[in-house]
């Protein structure tokens, strides 16, 4: 067993890849009760592995950039050409727009019909996530930089509105990591800029959507490139390489996770853990090169996209339930109940939507790269 097949595909991130969709997931499935008034899927008191989610979204933006070095990075180490430039962004383009522009109007429809039918339903926040005049930012993928002031409609798309035009930026960020100096600024740059973003905002936080999501992303993303530049140079391959290099950066991202350890310590952890992932060869590959994490992890897009729209579904008739059951907070057997329907609903949409959305998508714009589809 390798880190790197022959063709260049690295079996690890795509595993971690499902890894971070699951758990970005179950996050949904906490904020839909919590804020339902349903209490929460796990005390909130108790542990911050499930609240503290969504910064799993971060180790996407830096594992894309990774890997988008990882595929494109040749193709502009000698510079900037257009025709390269058009060729990557099309493949971009082909590869994310297809399933959500398909959870775009699945979600319209939706909304439509519990309009028509069901308009006890719509509240405040209903009315919020289906807002027709979000719509065109949804369209055009601009979600994530500060058009309204809530989310909407696919509440998890604004990520990739925010990536699709990080894609354009990185073009130049490919071009740019020719030297191993490089690569470092750029990593400990895309870092500055994220603790920058941060502390500029009154949260102090990383959780940052549909207003800055952009430099969110893009700050992120750089790391990622200039992480890979340090990658292909070996970069502390003898000692990241190893079982006992995991075995510490995965136990520091659950203690930063369960004591609620400010969110800027997670983005080096998550970086450690994409050139970990990278570099091993023993254990942890293969464990991460078995089926199950290998499924999850080529289906992880549409496991984003999809639970996004069973969270929309699910927050509309919440409140129903409650009434109907009389319930002030849902009990634990429920609760857990509701996780296991919602995880199961999300994967088992998203193997039909890889199969027949995803990949017939991707397939618009053939492609000889493709050892990365999965990664990247």
């Amino acid at each position: 067993m390798t880190s790197k097949t022959a063709d260049g595909y690295l079996p690890s991130l795509t595993a971690l890849r499902g890894v971070a969709a699951v758990w970005v997931m179950l996050f949904h499935i906490d904020v839909s009760l919590f804020y339902r008034d349903l209490g929460p899927l796990v005390p909130h008191a108790w542990t911050g592995l499930i609240t503290s989610g969504y910064l799993w979204v971060d180790f996407f933006f830096i594992l894309s950039g990774f890997v988008i070095a990882h595929v494109y990075g040749d193709d502009f180490a000698g510079g900037v050409r257009l025709r390269s430039a058009f060729g990557y962004l099309k493949a971009r383009f082909f590869r994310i727009y297809p399933l959500h522009l398909f959870t775009l109007l699945l979600l319209i429809a939706f909304a439509r019909w519990v309009a028509a039918s069901q308009p006890s339903l719509v509240d405040g926040s209903v009315e919020s996530f289906f807002a027709d005049k979000a719509l065109p930012s949804n369209f055009l993928l601009t979600n994530a930089m500060n058009q309204h002031v809530y989310l909407s409609w696919n509440i998890v798309s604004w990520s990739i509105g925010a990536e699709w035009w990080t894609y354009f930026i990185g073009v130049g960020l490919l071009a740019a990591t020719g030297r191993t100096w490089r690569g470092a600024l750029l990593l400990i740059g895309g870092y500055v800029l994220l603790v920058g973003l941060v502390l500029l905002r009154p949260a102090g936080n990383l959780d940052i959507t549909f207003d800055y999501g952009f430099f969110r992303c893009l700050f992120g993303f750089t790391m990622g490139v200039g992480l890979h530049a340090l990658y292909r140079r070996g970069w502390a391959r003898a000692w990241l390489a190893s079982d006992a290099a995991v075995a510490a950066v995965l136990p520091l991202l659950a203690m930063k996770f369960h004591w609620g350890w400010h969110d800027l310590v997670a983005p080096p952890l998550f970086a450690m853990l994409v050139l970990a992932g990278a570099y091993n060869q023993a254990g942890f590959a293969r464990l991460m090169a078995a089926r199950l994490p290998q499924y999850l992890g080529r289906i992880s897009y549409s496991i984003y996209l999809m639970h996004g729209v069973w969270f929309m579904v699910f927050w509309t008739f919440l409140p129903r339930l409650k009434a109907a059951f009389h319930l002030e907070r849902l009990p634990p057997a429920w609760s857990v109940a509701y996780a296991v329907l919602f995880v199961a609903l999300s994967i088992g949409s998203a193997a039909l939507t890889y199969r027949l959305v995803e990949v017939p998508g991707r397939r618009l714009f053939r492609t000889r790269r493709t050892f990365a589809v999965a990664s990247a």
